[in-house]
């Protein structure tokens, strides 16, 4: 097996322990097992469980600041919103191992994500700042704390695609379950994408 190969290999085998365990309980061992590689190897390409971790999370955030970034230039700052809230939540989608990572950094407070991801994540947050403030020049929004919307889309759409197990628990006690139907994940973005634009306009 070539060395490329060998290292995405044990990205791939990573990033899913990750997101099952978490970091503290992610056991290298065990990826090196199911990459049917010994442990050395694992520290051939990375020094250690948090240099690993670094690896996997950060690749992550980088690609999601990117695309957000290149898919928010076009139209006004109604469009860009739209599509800023669509892309983060098409890529969680698209990333559902990144999503249970990205959940539990948010419920741990951040505890485990490595500076060099924060960096990534903060361009996320730049982006949703400067569309905000064109709306607001614009005469489209009304000036809001950027960071509460950020958080409203972060919370919302991480919360909502790693507690469907929970909702199932819910339902099979709730007497009345038509009054709580289970709502695709697509339709999620596109009603949270409206109601945060409906309460910023002026």
């Amino acid at each position: 097996m070539a060395k490329e190969s060998k290292k995405e290999l044990i990205l791939q085998v990573a990033i899913a322990n990750f997101s099952k365990f978490g970091y503290e309980n992610t056991n290298l061992d065990l990826i090196a097992k199911e990459c049917a590689i010994t442990k050395p190897a694992i520290y051939y390409h990375y020094k250690d469980k948090a240099t690993l971790y670094q690896a996997v999370i950060c690749s992550q955030f980088s690609k999601l600041a990117h695309i957000i970034e290149e898919n928010t230039l076009e139209g006004d700052a109604t469009n860009k919103l739209h599509n800023y809230i669509d892309t983060f939540g098409s890529f969680l989608i698209s990333n559902p191992t990144f999503n249970a990572i990205f959940a539990r950094e948010i419920a741990s407070g951040g505890s485990t994500l490595p500076i060099p991801c924060v960096t990534f994540l903060a361009r996320t947050l730049a982006r949703l700042i400067q569309i905000l403030e064109e709306g607001v020049e614009e005469g489209i929004f009304e000036k809001e704390n950027p960071f509460m919307i950020q958080m409203m889309i972060v919370t919302t759409l991480t919360s909502y695609n790693t507690t469907k197990p929970l909702r199932e628990k819910v339902l099979l006690v709730l007497e009345e379950k038509s009054k709580l139907p289970e709502v695709e994940f697509a339709d999620i973005i596109d009603s949270l994408s409206k109601k945060i634009i409906k309460g910023l306009l002026c």
